[in-house]
């Protein structure tokens, strides 16, 4: 992946500085993949429910949760206890910190245990700095002025202008590879005692603060990595404070964003997502589920808004509305007078995603599967909602594709060709009444991508999905056997019979019936599509009324795909 600096901030930025910091981020990364620990903690499902608790555990008043005194000039050794969840048991402990570093805008307390083995006063001294004065993009700006100037101020629970960067090595199931890198907690914007689902509906406590968890193991925290993580947590804590009601895979998009905006390098997301381009973009995995690939697709859904509808404007305005998930986003877009559909938008998004039609990264998507031999056979797929599969054609000069969906209202089919001269030319698939379509692929056509996507804008985004079949032939080698057969009930019926050699998926065969004598030959029936009778894509039958005053002998059928003769014959040779 290309790393840039977002243009919004390149214009304070030296030329020689840009060109230090270029190389900088260059510089390749650890192979283990970090995640955010919010969506554990923040999903609808386990929203904070302070007004039901049970009987034993009163509501929060001003009795069980008195507000904690302003404290704008803590000093540093200020010994704090704190409540973290453990993502083990989903469950609190706490914490016993010390308060190692003061900035302008944040207090940095340590865990006892990690003070001087991984962090030690060079860390928090480099935390302050990244949060206060500096970042990647903007050697003049750091996270938290950075950020605040584009998505406003936090929210203040504990009136004391700053906010608490908890250094700690989180408990969490995850090994070295992929573990909780950081988080921020909804809980702690509440006061007194709590219950959240997510925490097995054990009464936990708030810290009533502003905060953001940050690990210390493995998670190196004197690394940029550990800086990107603040940045991604804190825009957590400011989009929570626009819509607490925001769903996950927003809220990480637009958290992942911000990392990006502050220019940190997304790398690991953004590989996870070009490995893996078929997942939804509009779901987010439970459990031990693999989020990655989830994370490079909100964040680049985000990225292509920015880049091709309104710059960061835009993303603002997807911040600070009050709608969630796709009725969020179009609201966001339509103030900013886009008129086009979240699904026109996600159409160009699919195939921008693969052609790598971005400013600021430089994609390589891994199809879901290659052919490199013909006829493919009936292959099948399954789309999630608003979700897209590339599926690559190698040798594809004068190939057809055939293409069918159970959603075909809601799909859109396309192809990218690739030809020897070096043009690209996108090509969509209409789809009949019969749920089916085909593409006749041109002799210059050297690779092609056959992309198919899904998008029903629901309320329940997440129930939907779809299956659809497709095969690539090359149809001048498709064979058909061919018959005329008086129906059996109706005496004046007659059944045109084809069975092609192999599977059509998208490629219907035609009949055109024709009158002949001995001299001339004219049009009976113009050519009509015939219908599948067998599951196997393969058999066929056409019915037709024979008029009492045509004789059987003058009756000639033709049976065609693709404009091409497979099939001819008489009603007097059956």
């Amino acid at each position: 992946m290309t790393r840039l600096i977002p243009k919004a901030l390149q214009l304070s930025l030296h030329p020689n500085l840009l060109i230090l910091i270029l190389l900088l981020l260059g510089y390749p990364c650890s192979s283990s993949a970090y995640l955010c620990g919010t969506p554990h903690l923040s999903s609808p499902q386990f929203a904070i429910d302070a007004t039901n608790v049970p009987e034993q555990f009163p509501p929060p008043d001003a009795h069980t949760a008195p507000a904690l005194p302003a404290a704008p000039a803590l000093p540093i050794g200020t010994e704090r206890t704190f409540f973290a969840p453990d993502f083990r048991s989903m469950q609190q402990y706490t914490v016993s910190a010390v308060l190692r570093g003061v900035g302008n805008f944040c207090y940095v307390f340590v865990e006892e245990a990690e003070w001087n083995t991984r962090v030690t006063a060079r860390t928090v001294q480099w935390m302050i700095r990244a949060f206060d004065a500096t970042t990647p993009a903007n050697p003049q700006q750091g996270i938290y002025p950075t950020l605040t100037k584009f998505f406003g101020a936090p929210p203040d629970i504990d009136e004391n202008g700053r906010v608490i960067l908890l250094l700690l090595n989180i408990q969490d199931t995850r090994g070295a590879d992929r573990y909780i890198a950081g988080f921020f907690n909804p809980a702690d914007q509440q006061r007194g005692l709590l219950r959240n689902p997510g925490f097995r509906r054990f009464p936990i406590r708030s810290n009533e603060a502003e905060m953001l968890y940050i690990d210390t193991q493995p998670l190196n925290p004197n690394s940029e990595r550990a800086h990107s993580v603040i940045a991604h947590e804190f825009q957590h804590l400011l989009n929570w404070h626009h819509d607490s009601r925001e769903v996950t895979w927003v809220d990480e998009g637009c958290a992942t964003y911000a990392a990006f905006l502050c220019g940190y390098s997304l790398q690991e997301h953004v590989a996870a997502f070009e490995r893996m381009p078929s997942v939804s973009l509009v779901t987010w995995p439970e459990g031990d589920a693999d989020s990655l690939p989830h994370y490079g697709a909100s964040f680049l859904w985000m990225l292509y808004l920015h880049e091709q509808y309104g710059g960061i404007g835009t993303l603002i305005e997807i911040v600070q509305n009050r709608g969630t998930s796709l009725t969020g986003i179009s609201d966001a877009l339509a103030s900013r007078g886009v008129t086009r559909t979240i699904s026109d938008i996600f159409i160009e998004w699919k195939l921008a995603n693969y052609l790598s039609e971005y400013r600021e990264v430089k994609l390589s998507l891994t199809p879901r599967r290659w052919h490199y031999s013909y006829p493919s056979g009936a292959q099948r797929g399954q789309l999630s909602n608003f979700s897209a599969d590339y599926i690559g054609f190698r040798d594809a000069k004068g190939l057809t594709l055939g293409f069918s969906s159970s959603s075909p209202a809601n799909s859109a089919i396309h192809a990218i060709e690739f030809h020897d001269t070096g043009s690209i030319d996108i090509k969509e698939i209409k789809l009949s009444a019969g749920n089916t379509g085909s593409l006749a692929l041109a002799s210059t056509a050297t690779e092609v991508l056959l992309v198919p996507s899904l998008h029903i804008e629901s309320i329940n985004l997440q129930a939907h999905d779809s299956t659809y079949q497709y095969n690539a032939t090359r149809g001048a080698h498709i064979t058909f056997i061919t018959a005329a057969l008086p129906n059996p009930v109706h005496p004046r019926y007659w059944d045109i019979i084809a069975e092609s050699a192999e599977s059509l998926v998208g490629l219907t065969p035609t009949v055109t019936l024709k009158l002949s004598d001995s001299k001339t030959e004219r049009l009976y029936r113009e050519a009509q599509p015939m219908y599948l009778i067998t599951q196997d894509n393969r058999l066929y039958r056409f019915s037709f009324l024979l008029e009492p005053e045509i004789a059987l002998k003058s009756v000639i059928y033709e049976v065609s795909l693709d404009s091409r003769p497979v099939g001819t014959g008489s009603l007097t040779e059956f």
